[in-house]
């Protein structure tokens, strides 16, 4: 394991990647989905309350960055009019389960089962974006996703007490960021209809 200290270089790697997703947004070229990321920004929020509460470490500050910035992500998507995604039955469909497991997670006063409840609430919410990311890469920033591979990794480096709460939410999004980056960078057939 690296020294905690490198929890830091995480952090300036999660704000560089995502200063790519927000200069795109703002350019209107990626467009965010909208219940996606007001769901990624509260679902981390309620994560790191419940690390915290768990008695996680240094790590819990990683989940708490990435909150916040996906707060900044769906701020900038109201500025440029061309970085809105439609929002469609299914987005809506995914952010209500993801809703219940957040009200779930907030009336339950286990750490780790609210801890559980977050990832599951967070997982609901990145279902319309993983759709999205497959149908329409295009409408993403791939560096973004990529290059926090490398943050969660770090991340997961750090650790040195091998709870729970210290490392599922890393190992959470570094599963996610490899869907991510792999569904943005695979080439596709297109076929006609």
């Amino acid at each position: 394991m690296i020294n905690q200290n490198f929890i830091w270089l995480a952090l300036t790697i999660t704000v560089f990647g995502n200063f790519a997703y927000i200069r795109d947004t703002l350019k209107g070229k990626t467009k965010p989905n909208r219940v996606t990321f007001f769901l990624w920004g509260t679902a981390p929020l309620i994560a790191y309350f419940s690390q915290k509460t768990g008695g996680g470490g240094i790590q819990s500050i990683y989940t708490l960055i990435l909150g916040i910035l996906a707060f900044v992500i769906l701020a900038s998507s109201f500025i440029d009019k061309r970085a809105y995604w439609a929002i469609t039955k299914f987005d809506v469909a995914c952010g209500i389960m993801s809703l219940v497991a957040l009200i779930l997670l907030i009336s339950t006063g286990n750490a780790l089962l609210a801890l559980a409840l977050s990832l599951i609430a967070d997982l609901f919410a990145a279902l319309p974006t993983i759709i999205k990311s497959y149908k329409h890469p295009k409408t993403e920033t791939a560096i973004a996703y990529a290059v926090e591979i490398a943050s969660s990794t770090i991340v997961l480096l750090t650790i040195h007490n091998w709870i729970f709460v210290n490392y599922i939410f890393a190992v959470y999004i570094l599963f996610m960021n490899v869907l991510f980056t792999t569904l943005l960078i695979t080439p596709r057939k297109i076929t006609r209809t």
